[in-house]
Parts: C-alpha cells; structure tokens; sequence
C-alpha cells in the first residue's frame, strides 16, 4: 500500500519559472491499433498509426530541435524495438524517456503478475535497445495495482500515470517514495473523441481527431487560463502529443503555432519530467536540508 506525503510547506516553482509548461511525446506508433476478432490488426487503423515511427515522430523531434526545447518522449517498449533509431536520437538530443507499458495494453485489465511482467519487459527493452535505465513511467490506464507495483519492484523517480490533481505530490509505499506527476488528457493535443483500443474502425479516421484549428484554440485557452491563475498560485500545464496523430505536417503546425505563442509570455518554461523532480522537490526542503521524503 502506499500513501501521499504532502509538502511541509507551500509548494511553488523556482523564481523566474510562473508557467511551466510539460510535453509528453507519445511515441508508440502502431501499439493499439485495432484488432479484428480473428486477432489480426485493422489494415487501414495500423498503417495510419505507423506513420508515427516512419514520419511523425521525426517531424517533432525537428520541431522541438527548431524551438530548442526539451519534452519527455514516452514510449512503448516494443515501439524502442521497432524503431530503435528514435529513441537513440531522442536521448542524443538530451530530452527525458518514460516507458509507456510493452505495446500499450490497457493495465486496468491486467491482473498484477501480468502488469509486473509487462512493466519489466519495457524497462528492459530500453536497456537493450540503448543502455539506459529509465527515470520516469506513464502506464496506459493505471490498474489499482500500478503504484504498488512501481513501488515495490522498481527504482523510478517519477511516475505520471493518475490524473487526478492539477500538481505534483509524492507518493510514499513498500520503503520508497516517488513523484506523481498528473497526467490530463484535456493537456493532450490529439484531443480526440476516441483515442484508444477498444473503438471501432471507422472508414475514414479511426481516432476522429479534431481540427488543427481546434486544437490551437483549445491550447491556447488552457494556457490563458492558467498563466492569470499563476499569479497567485503554483500551475502546471501538461501538454501531450502522439507521434502519429500531431507529427502531421498540419498539427504539427497547430503545435508551432501554440508554442510560438506561449514563448511570447515572461515567465513560461517549457520542462521535463526529470526537471520537476528537480524542481519539486524544493518544496519538500526544510531550512535548507532535503527533508525524508524529498529521496527521489
């Protein structure tokens, strides 16, 4: 069992940092694409998500690259495996890995013994493919199991699985302790109406995503929202793309376009997951010492 420890004091970001600004690059191409009963993918549904490894992906690297920033690439392990190249670049360019479950199963239909599993294979497909040992962890729809298992069986620093709060908290269980980091899909650029497995195919878009247009304006309102409240208050504005749905040339614009405009307000920062552990973790300082639950 775990437990969340609070802050012992009130929380804020470091001076200068008033809206810091989380993108999670989902990386997992064809991982989720339907499946008709006789067990074999939907031909039309798993071309379209592979456009994420061949193309997407690598048209948001160069996009971050353009604007020099740094996200958080969350990736399936089987997706490391197919196309190891990416993730290899994704680390040359200094940005932080998080594993995104083996080849995205929804967890919250696991028992744990296969949750454990699947978990264990992931970290070991990064180990294999390039070397290193991940900080950070988003399972795909957490299972009551999840936290105890990344707990008990696992030395992450950071886990951002539960979307149930606006800022991060530790959690503490099994003599560890880790850094949730809500997830919210209303931060997701995809912003569709059906975006996982199990969801018919339909003829023409299988995640029936909404318009570029659409996704900036929503974005944009997300951010207004949260920069006048940071005047008063600590915010955090996760912003998640997939690769295979934003690494189109027209979200991918929608993506610029959004960046671009965030960037014009004093004060946004746009960081990663490995950097909130740095950073929250002040909070969690008494007179200077790092206090017992800060050990990330």
């Amino acid at each position: 069992m775990w437990k969340e420890i609070a802050p012992p004091k009130s929380a804020a970001w470091p001076k200068g940092i008033r809206v810091p600004i989380v993108m999670s690059v989902h990386h997992q191409s064809e991982e989720a694409a339907v499946k008709f009963e006789d067990g074999r993918p939907d031909p039309f549904d798993f071309s379209e998500r592979q456009y994420g490894g061949r193309r997407g992906a690598w048209r948001l690297l160069e996009l971050l690259d353009d604007y020099k920033i740094k996200g958080t690439w969350i990736i399936c392990g089987a997706t490391a495996e197919k196309y190891p190249q990416i993730t290899r670049e994704v680390i040359k360019a200094g940005h932080s890995l998080a594993g995104h479950t083996y080849e995205h199963e929804m967890m919250c239909n696991y028992p744990a013994e296969e949750e454990l599993e699947l978990i264990r294979r992931t970290v070991g497909a990064f180990e294999d493919v390039a070397g290193v040992s991940i900080r950070g962890w988003r399972t795909c729809f957490a299972s009551y199991n999840t936290l105890d298992l990344l707990l008990e069986h696992f030395d992450f620093a950071w886990d951002a699985s539960i979307w149930n709060d606006d800022l991060p908290y530790i959690i503490e269980g099994h003599g560890k302790r880790l850094l949730e980091i809500p997830f919210s899909a209303y931060g997701d650029a995809s912003l569709a109406v059906q975006i996982t497995n199990p969801a018919p195919a339909t003829p023409y878009c299988t995640w029936h995503t909404n318009t570029p247009r659409f996704i900036f304006n929503t974005l944009k309102a997300q951010f207004d929202s949260l920069y006048e409240r940071s005047e008063t208050h600590p915010v955090l504005m996760p912003l998640s793309v997939h690769d295979f749905i934003m690494g189109r040339p027209s979200r991918t614009k929608a993506l610029d376009d959004f960046i671009r405009y965030a960037k014009q307000f004093d004060g946004v920062e746009f960081i990663t997951h490995d950097q909130i552990c740095d950073y929250w973790q002040k909070n969690y300082q008494i007179n200077g010492s790092a206090d017992a639950t800060a050990a990330f």
